[in-house]
């Protein structure tokens, strides 16, 4: 199995937490690719501990300077625009890679997400957008007519067939030509040059987040979201936005997930 994260060096201690947990219930050979423009080998020697035996990490450093002209902010730095880029940037060899953020936790067997079939599919992913929202960014980023605007915390990446399209040039040429209205840059680009073509998947069992569970117990009462039930279910957890388990006014009932994989 192939995982992928982009990451700097102030992302190292939740990038080891997030491999203790895919170690923890993952027990088969996995290579874990690390893009990055500053990490390198000698920065994981004190982690080595908590690597797991079946855990391979691979180090590919190159020059993002091509992303000059990209808009960043403190919350979305250049590291986002990594996994656009990543079967350019990745051993041609890899034909599928499932990529993850480093805030995540896992939480049980990645096999099932790792064996779907993207077929002529370029990502498979969740969406927490639809309607109006959807419809408003499908027009703000001139993306295809019904593009799924999908959360890139999560995505199964077709990197086969993301070679064959060869759209680097032109994502280029669109970042600079839309870099004032990009909210959500890598997800504003991947709906907009991929987003008629992916397979969405459950966000509560695939990316779930305490904005979801918010969301999804307010509207149903009778059947809300609990510790228990994520403990059962749910693969893959995600704290994106500020709401982070590591800060003091973290709020949400997720934070024993990341507490069992913590570094300190």
């Amino acid at each position: 199995m192939h995982i992928l994260v982009t990451i700097d060096k102030n992302y190292l201690k939740c990038f080891i937490s997030l491999v203790r947990s895919i170690a923890y219930y993952n027990h088969y050979t996995i290579f874990m690719h690390i893009l990055s423009n500053d990490v390198t080998y000698s920065d994981l020697d004190s982690y080595k501990s908590y690597i797991g035996p079946n855990i391979n990490i691979i180090i590919e450093q190159f020059d993002d300077s091509f992303l000059q002209n990209a808009p960043i902010t403190k919350r979305y730095p250049k590291t986002i625009y990594y996994r656009i880029f990543a079967a350019k940037l990745l051993q041609k060899n890899i034909d599928k890679i499932l990529y993850l953020d480093p805030d995540i936790i896992i939480n049980g067997n990645l096999k099932k997400i790792y064996d779907i079939d993207l077929k002529d599919n370029y990502f498979a992913g969740t969406t927490n957008v639809k309607g109006f929202l959807r419809k408003f960014n499908e027009i703000k980023n001139s993306a295809p007519k019904g593009a799924v605007y999908l959360n890139t915390g999560v995505l199964l990446m077709n990197l086969k067939l993301l070679r064959e399209k060869d759209n680097y040039i032109n994502i280029l040429n669109y970042i600079e030509q839309k870099k004032n209205v990009l909210t959500l840059p890598d997800q504003d680009i991947i709906s907009a040059f991929y987003g008629d073509k992916v397979i969405t998947l459950d966000n509560k069992i695939y990316n779930l987040s305490d904005r979801t569970i918010k969301i999804h117990n307010f509207y149903n009462p009778n059947n809300k979201i609990n510790y228990d039930w994520v403990k059962e279910n749910t693969i893959i957890i995600h704290y994106y936005g500020k709401n982070k388990p590591w800060k003091e006014n973290y709020t949400g009932i997720l934070k024993p997930f990341y507490d069992k994989f913590k570094i300190n």
